[in-house]
């Protein structure tokens, strides 16, 4: 295993080798408790660096470790908004445009905004089904009481089905089939804020897809500005989380990259974690890492 690595790095030294783009994730060694950091090369899917921890000191091991001129032609870098490696970025290679990964984003605020306003409204109606099932306990009015009842139904009804309606407001419109489709649209109509959101997750997906960065700081810019203003608690929250990284989100629109490939490898991480049963040597693990990273043309690499 060392000297497939070393025959590797050898590799990479004759040719001159110098990354153009990677990504930064983290992973959890043990749920909860501890963590490690990898960076990979998006081109090769070489694992770089992996160390121990996610803090700026721990993740600061990985500038001073393969020495920075090893990213002399480095163009753009791919991650999540954790603080810690776009702040080392910024310090060790601060030309280098840091794009923040859309799917993160994307997924973030599936869950921070249109989950939390999904449970929140259905929690509205769950309220008033119940207020309106004391209701008929209190009123003798047989008439009012019947119609207590229907509109307690009713409110109980629009609580089940937005418990049940996660998936079809995450999904796109166009893996939608009719029924599904029809659906959103009575549930949009009948719960504004979730309808502001909706659109807000819809104008999103169509920034990531802009490629004159112009055009996306500027979009972004609205989009943050529009959440602000939105008046919704949640959609505010992330509106403000995101300010400060208006320039990491246009970045993709020169650079489209992600951490999808990084984080597809963190699954066979899980399973070397399951193979070795805990590892206490860290060096080891981390190597076994880098390892199992290698091209398989490693013998005779091609860079560009």
């Amino acid at each position: 295993m060392d000297k497939a690595l070393a025959a590797f790095e050898t590799c990479l030294k004759k040719s001159n080798y110098r990354p153009r783009y990677l990504a930064v994730d983290e992973f959890a060694i043990h749920k909860g408790h501890r963590y490690a950091t990898c960076v990979m090369d998006l081109e090769t899917g070489f694992i770089l660096w992996a160390g121990l921890g996610r803090s700026m000191a721990d993740f600061e091991h990985f500038f001073k470790s393969i020495g920075l001129s090893l990213l002399s032609r480095l163009k753009a870098v791919a991650m999540d908004m954790n603080a810690s490696f776009n702040r080392l970025f910024q310090k060790y290679c601060p030309k280098v445009p840091i794009v923040y990964d859309r799917y993160h984003m994307q997924a973030q605020f599936g869950r921070d905004v249109m989950g939390a306003v999904r449970l929140e409204e259905a929690q509205k109606h769950r309220q008033e089904a119940e207020a309106l099932k004391e209701y008929t306990k209190e009123t003798n009015n047989p008439e009012l009481q019947k119609m207590a009842r229907e509109k307690s139904h009713e409110e109980r009804k629009l609580y089940t089905e937005l418990k049940k309606s996660r998936w079809i407001l995450l999904k796109k419109d166009d893996h939608l089939n009719e029924r599904q489709k029809t659906h959103l649209l009575d549930i949009l109509s009948e719960h504004r804020d979730l309808a502001i959101c909706y659109a807000m997750k819809q104008e999103m997906t169509r920034l990531f897809t802009l490629t004159d960065y112009e055009e996306a700081l500027a979009g972004w810019t609205k989009w943050i500005q529009a959440g602000l203003e939105s008046g919704i608690p949640a959609l505010v929250k992330f509106a403000r989380q995101k300010q400060k990284r208006i320039k990491g989100l246009a970045a993709h629109a020169l650079y489209p990259i992600n951490t999808g490939k990084l984080e597809g490898f963190n699954n066979k991480i899980k399973v070397l974690k399951r193979i070795g049963y805990g590892y206490r040597n860290m060096d080891y693990f981390f190597t076994l890492i880098r390892f199992h990273s290698l091209p398989k043309n490693y013998s005779s690499p091609k860079f560009p």
